[in-house]
């Protein structure tokens, strides 16, 4: 049975004839919506040591080697996406973030490069430096945006607008790049309405991909203590799953969906819990796309 939506993994086989690992690496950039030192609050669900160490142990080029050591030898794969994905990673020096790009494409079997950063963190000698890299590298350009409405992203303080997110994609697409956006589902205070509204912006944008998560709720964050006055409430994976598949069946066909889920260490997570388990959570998901018949784009509406 064919996947009812597009899957990273075969737009990545497709396009490369083989399978291709994302090697997730931490340069130690800092986020500049936190400041030095974490001085300023950032945006209320930021927890840094939820997706990587706050000061890596291994340098860029040591961390790569490893990943690929592993991703040869115990799953056999030869093609790599160096993948910068703590923290915001073009908030450094241009030359910083050239020598630390260019290592990593130097290595035998990397393919792309894929850079997480924010849409306020984009100025123009880093689009320059993007756009040199892309004419010998696949690039992906990765921007966190959670949501089009302003509200939502003053509530979460994200420390950027919607405007600021169409100003940065409208610099990127004149670049050889693939775009990924990152949307949260279930957002506190956002219907089914708005997350519909978020999925025809991007239908309309010039996004090539999405990520989809869920807002987990960590310890030692502001959303923790939202969530213990009980102003923001924990989203049942039922729920989830239901807002994803209608997310899934209104967005247009030939977007590749990265991911549908995220996940946070056991001991930092407060909630939802089943973000745990990763493949109950897909498993769920296929299960509301089967039971309601979606497939990507079928609530698709041309605008």
């Amino acid at each position: 049975m064919p996947d009812r939506y597009n899957k990273f993994s075969t737009y990545l086989k497709t396009r490369y004839g083989d399978k291709v690992l994302k090697v997730s690496v931490d340069a130690g950039f800092a986020c500049p919506h936190r400041g030095c030192n974490d001085r300023r609050e950032g945006c209320i669900f930021c927890r840094i040591d939820s997706f990587a160490k706050a000061r890596p142990e291994l340098t860029v080029p040591q961390q790569i080697e490893s990943g690929i050591r592993l991703a040869r030898e115990r799953y056999h794969i030869h093609k790599y996406i160096v993948y910068f994905q703590a923290s915001t990673n073009t908030a450094a020096p241009v030359g910083v973030l050239e020598t630390l790009f260019e290592q990593s494409i130097a290595f035998e079997g990397v393919v792309g490069l894929a850079i997480s950063t924010r849409p306020d963190c984009l100025p123009p000698p880093v689009l320059e430096l993007i756009g040199a890299l892309s004419q010998k590298v696949d690039v992906w350009v990765e921007i966190g945006l959670q949501s089009c409405h302003d509200k939502t992203l003053a509530f979460l303080n994200r420390g950027h607008t919607y405007q600021d997110y169409l100003a940065a994609i409208g610099s990127l697409k004149r670049l050889n790049v693939r775009l990924c956006t990152h949307l949260m589902i279930g957002l506190p205070n956002e219907d089914r309405q708005e997350l519909m509204a978020t999925a025809d912006e991007m239908n309309g944008s010039a996004t090539h991909e999405v990520k989809l998560h869920p807002l987990l709720i960590l310890k030692d964050t502001p959303l923790e203590q939202l969530f213990m006055q009980g102003q923001v409430r924990e989203l049942a994976l039922e729920e989830y799953a239901s807002l994803v598949g209608d997310f899934i069946g209104r967005i247009r066909p030939e977007m590749v969906i990265q991911r549908l889920t995220a996940e946070a260490p056991a001991n930092i997570l407060l909630a939802p819990r089943w973000s745990l388990n990763k493949q109950a959570v897909l498993r769920r998901i296929e299960e509301e796309l089967i039971r309601r018949n979606i497939w990507q784009g079928s609530l698709f509406e041309e605008r």
